[in-house]
């Protein structure tokens, strides 16, 4: 039923011998699929990142789902912001997305959080628009609990769920980098509803300039914490947003073709070496983060969510598999 390779991914290091694994491998795999089905969340498929044009993910990676995965392949935005907004905007705000994403007729791609992502994902279900719950664990991990109901809604409705993670992986923080990275990268632009200075948010945006997507704002009064790190992005050259039509213009000819007409990656990732081996964990993070241009190490590492050991032991992986280049604080993806 599934490749080899995806098999033994999703059995854990500990969860045999060495000798045993092979062996083991597959009987674990298929109480995993069992219980996922007994979720109810619809029919697991399982992807190599490649087959969406994502091809700076590691080499090692797939992304697995439960749902309709065809909608992966039609043109979408990313709707992400703030766990907590406002309690006296909330209303405001479903209402202007309720308007706003009905009008613009896309996929909507959001993280499954409470907040704004599911204002998001609900918004796309009442237009009858279909949406993409990317998680940070795995799909036997699937949360927060109380969005369970809403992830089988966007089953049922034709959307699907996916993550990068394998079935049974706890979500823990660097996870929810990787799951920021993998919004930016399905989508034609992101859209930051609102987010505070520190927010996830605010890294699926940052993602976004990196793979050359637009970003756009629904700006928030500027005495609201919940509003500072979003309006923030404004100074950096994000884009304002208050309707449909500016966030239609900002997608460009992508949307008015009906395709993902935008790079699915920066032309110049193309030249970029490729990861040819499994990386460790920490070395896939560090390596989703860099880009094409030199960028200050600090930053880097901010974007990857390590800790200082992890960042370094990464960065001499990186370095000794000819996968980073270095120029004295600097840092960027090596070229072929």
């Amino acid at each position: 039923m599934f490749d080899p390779a995806f098999v033994d991914w999703n059995l854990p290091a500990t969860a045999c011998l060495p000798e045993e694994r092979e062996q083991c491998a597959a009987p674990h795999l298929a109480r995993q699929l069992s219980r996922l089905e007994r979720m109810g969340l619809g029919q697991p498929f399982v992807m190599r990142p490649s087959a969406l044009g994502l091809h700076w993910f590691p080499a090692s990676h797939w992304l697995v789902g439960c749902g309709n995965a065809e909608v992966l392949h039609q043109p979408s935005v990313a709707v992400v912001g703030t766990r907590s907004p406002a309690a006296e905007e909330e209303a405001a705000l479903r209402d202007w997305l309720d308007d706003s994403l009905q009008r613009l007729g896309l996929t909507v791609v959001s993280g499954g959080a409470r907040g704004i992502d599911t204002m998001a994902h609900r918004a796309a279900l009442r237009a009858g628009l279909p949406t993409v719950a990317v998680l940070a664990g795995g799909m036997l991990q699937a949360g927060p609990a109380q969005n369970r109901s809403l992830f089988a809604e966007i089953v049922a409705a034709g959307g699907c769920i996916l993550t990068e993670q394998p079935l049974g992986c706890r979500p823990f923080d660097t996870l929810f980098v990787a799951r920021n990275r993998t919004i930016a990268a399905l989508s034609l632009g992101t859209l930051v509803v609102r987010a505070p200075v520190q927010s996830g948010a605010l890294t699926t945006a940052g993602f976004a300039r990196r793979l050359q997507r637009p970003v756009g704002v629904l700006p928030g009064a500027p005495w609201e914490p919940s509003a500072a790190g979003s309006n923030g992005l404004l100074v950096r050259g994000a884009s304002v947003i208050t309707q449909a039509g500016e966030l239609g213009v900002l997608l460009g000819t992508a949307l008015a073709e009906g395709s993902r007409a935008l790079p699915l990656a920066p032309a110049a990732a193309q030249t970029f070496a490729v990861p040819s081996v499994a990386l460790s964990e920490a070395a896939s993070r560090l390596w989703a983060v860099l880009s094409a241009e030199l960028e200050e190490g600090d930053e880097v590492v901010r974007l990857s969510g390590l800790a200082g050991g992890e960042a370094v032991a990464a960065l001499t992986e990186l370095e000794l598999d000819g996968l980073l280049e270095r120029r004295g604080t600097q840092w960027r993806r090596a070229r072929r």
